[in-house]
Parts: structure tokens; sequence; C-alpha cells
């Protein structure tokens, strides 16, 4: 309302006043809508095993997914250990579900190479928006909200939380290449990005994954080490892509678009670059990291993936 407000008001004033007042407008803006995830929040670690197993339990759109591990190797390792594909049953069925479809349908949205900066079409955008609007349908979504409200943590206004999690997930930043707004914490954390050193970061979608391996473009090489949370399997491994190279990743394979992204969220409000403890449906305790960035003032996701250890 501020914001539509102020050019009534700028027809009073100097240019450089006008340029002053834009500008302050801007900050007190950007200021009020990221200072929640800015301070400390209110949430326990028994709050996060809770409410983070009741988001595991409640996964029902989360696939089944077989596994075929083989050998193990060790982080940084290149041998490939393992001469077949990790997974070995068919997810497409599961890919037909509202939120798989939205998910699939951003894959192909992003430059993966940093060096490049992204543009979008108006239906890419929309795709965002549609991608946003299937997961807040699900009751792992919906029960994400609902704690988070009663925490204090979110706004009771669902169309705010979706421009919360818009902001926080797509809105765009500048990281590795000095100028060039290359990334977004969803592009970084589901998809992939290319260095120039032909390294990778970010890749924690085992959708994505499938999707590559389907293709081709995929070695699986061995596993580090993986952790059975009732509903999912939560994998490390080293990783072969394109011959391009990361020496681990982790992936939460059967876990549904919403699971993941509600699991990051709690862990962007609960404890941003802090060790996060989760509980799957089994009630094994592992992290979640939620890495963040601020880029002009705001804080983003970087990267949301599992790891192994609890720190509780």
């Amino acid at each position: 309302a501020s914001l539509q407000a102020t050019p009534l008001q700028l027809l009073h004033f100097s240019p450089k006043m006008k340029l002053i007042a834009i500008v302050s407008v801007l900050v007190l803006a950007i200021g009020a809508s990221n200072a929640k995830s800015l301070r400390a929040s209110s949430i326990t670690d028994a709050e996060l095993l809770t409410v983070s197993k009741d988001l595991h339990t409640g996964d029902v759109n989360g696939a089944v997914v077989t596994l075929d591990l083989q050998s193990q190797t060790a982080a940084g390792s290149m041998a490939d250990v393992a001469p077949g594909p990790i997974i070995v049953s068919d997810p497409l069925a599961d890919f037909a579900k509202p939120t798989f479809a939205a998910f699939q349908a951003l894959l192909n949205n992003y430059q993966k190479n940093v060096t490049i900066q992204d543009t979008f079409t108006p239906e890419q955008l929309a795709e965002e928006v549609a991608f946003i609007d299937a997961v807040m349908e699900t009751s792992v979504m919906q029960s994400l909200h609902t704690f988070l409200v009663s925490k204090g943590e979110a706004s009771a206004d669902v169309a705010v939380f979706k421009q919360f999690l818009s902001t926080i997930w797509f809105g765009r930043w500048s990281e590795y290449v000095a100028g060039v707004v290359a990334s977004s914490g969803w592009e970084h954390t589901n998809v992939f990005e290319r260095l120039e050193d032909n390294t990778i970061v970010g890749y924690h979608s085992w959708i994505y994954l499938y999707n590559e391996q389907e293709d081709g473009d995929f070695n699986y090489l061995g596993y580090i080490e993986t952790l059975d949370t009732g509903k999912t399997t939560v994998v490390s491994m080293p990783v072969d892509l394109y011959g391009s190279t990361k020496a681990f990743t982790q992936f939460n394979f059967g876990a549904s678009p919403e699971l993941e992204l509600a699991l990051g969220t709690l862990c962007f409000v609960a404890r941003p670059d802090l060790a996060c403890v989760v509980s799957g449906s089994n009630g094994a305790a592992y992290n979640w990291d939620t890495h963040t960035v601020t880029y002009n003032g705001v804080q983003y996701v970087e990267s949301s993936h599992p790891v192994f250890e609890p720190h509780l």
C-alpha cells in the first residue's frame, strides 16, 4: 500500500528528494519482508523433530523407489564401482502427480553455466507460480504453514506465504561471477550449476537424477552412506554428470517435491546456515542443511539438502 501511495507524495518533491524517497521505501520494504528470516527463531530442536516426522509421515505423494546401491565408495572418488543404475524401479506413475508434473516443467528453464545470466519467458515465470500453487494444495505444505503460523514465523495469509516461498526459492541472486545474476535456490538445489572448472555445485534432486539416468547422462559411481527414514532413503554419493564432477552430494530418494520444499523452508526459517535436526517417519534423526545467500540485502535459499549426522 505504501508503494502505491508514494507517487502521489512525490509530486511535491524535488528530483533529488524523489530518488531518496523511492530508495528509502524500497529498502524498508525489502527489510520488512526479510526481517523474520534474519532473526533468531523460537522453534526448538524438539519441535523440529516432531514437525519434520509429521511431514515425512504425511507425504502421501511420495514415490516408492527401488534402489540398487551396489558397491560403497568414498567422497571424491571417480572410480566406477557400480556398473548398473541406482534407480531400478519405474517412477513415471508418480511423476504424473500434480506436484511432480509442476516440478518437471521447471527443469528446462535454467542456464547451468554460472557465467550465463538467466532470462525467463512469461510462460516460464508462470511455471514457477504454478509450482508454488501446486505444493500449497498438499497436506504437507499446509501442515508446515500451520506450524509456522503457530510459532509466529509466517503470515496466516496463504497468498503472503506463497509470495514468501516464491521469494526465497525463486528469487535470483549472484554469487559465483560478479554481476551475473545466474542462480536461485530452487535451480541450485534441484538442477545444478556448473562452475568454470567443470565442477558441479548443487544437484540434490533424485527426480532430476532419474531423468539424467534415463537419458544416459548420469553415471552412478557407487554410494558413500545411506539412511532409511521410513518413507525415503537418503544417499550420499560422488557425481559424474555429463563428464562434470562433484566430490559428493546427497539425495532424498522417494521424497515428493512438497516434502523437500517443506523441509528446506522449515530449516530456512528455524536454522538458516546451521545444523537443523529432522526426523524421518521411522524416527531416524538426520540433519537438513539449508544454506542461504544474501544478495542486495535480501536473504535467499542457496541450497537445501539432507546430511547424516544429527546435532542434538
